[in-house]
């Protein structure tokens, strides 16, 4: 797939301060069976990839932030520091590990790759930035028509037993935990406010942060329109309007922490042939 999808997708996933803290006990972290990293030297701008099924990644033209991202799902404006090359030089990546793997053990793979063959040396930085604060729009506290109690039986659900569902899976209903992106369509199931606060700065330019006081988890959906000259009055309105009318929530200007990974150091790696 191609880069920009493949930064929507992994940007749902579990926040980064969490990955930096898993992996890393008893038997070691995990590694790639075998991992093949050359040189790149087409010229194009385009970089395409990601994670596959199986504990596989192919990834092809990526630089060493590309893979970063990838990795350490951290948006690209929030990476700082290393050598000027991190972000220019391109390089074509293919691993195979455990074909049962999951795609955060496979994130986990690739940090193990990143600081084998790039040395990369990172830490978590706070920062204090403007960011959103997801507060409820309405006096009575009520969500908008479009942000509903899940009826979904999600064994992520808090308070509840990690216990697969009875009889077989429902084929037809998304899986819980799912958010979902396509053109200005966007939709999740299962999901917590905190999720839906984390996937809403994938196109509000800032961070947001849940302060609803939600608990529990929830269907939504929400359709907007791009900025236009000339606006069509039968089309939604535009994004932060559609979060207010539809999801009955409000994107407050705020000021708060936010992490930043820095690159303390990396190398060039060893390219194989």
């Amino acid at each position: 797939m191609r880069w920009g999808v493949l930064l929507l997708t992994i940007l749902a996933a579990a926040p980064y301060e969490r990955l930096f803290a898993q992996g890393t006990a008893g038997a070691g972290p995990p590694v790639f069976e075998v991992a093949s990293i050359k040189r790149n030297r087409s010229g194009s701008d385009m970089a395409e990839g990601g994670s596959q099924p199986g504990g596989r990644v192919n990834a092809r033209n990526v630089t060493l932030v590309n893979l970063i991202i990838m990795a350490y799902t951290m948006p690209p404006d929030r990476i700082d520091g290393g050598p000027s090359w991190v972000s220019t030089d391109r390089f074509d990546v293919a691993a195979v590990g455990n074909r049962n793997a999951s795609i955060v053990e496979t994130r986990a793979m690739m940090r193990t790759l990143l600081a084998e063959r790039f040395k990369l040396n990172t830490r978590l930085e706070p920062r204090d930035r403007p960011i959103f604060d997801l507060v409820l729009a309405r006096d009575d506290r009520r969500p908008g028509e479009q942000l509903r109690a899940s009826t979904a039986e999600c064994a992520s659900q808090p308070g509840r037993e990690s216990q697969p569902p009875a009889g077989p899976p429902n084929l037809s209903s998304p899986a819980c935990g799912t958010i979902a992106f396509g053109g200005a369509v966007f939709r999740g199931h299962g999901v917590t406010l905190a999720q839906i606060a984390g996937s809403l700065s994938n196109f509000s330019a800032r961070p947001v942060r849940d302060r609803t006081g939600l608990e529990g988890l929830y269907d939504f959906e929400l359709r907007w329109s791009r900025p236009s000259e000339n606006p069509d009055p039968n089309d939604p309105p535009e994004f932060v309007t559609a979060v207010r009318e539809q999801l009955g929530l409000q994107l407050r200007p705020a000021q708060g922490p936010v992490s930043y990974l820095v690159i303390v150091s990396a190398d060039l790696p060893q390219l194989d042939e």
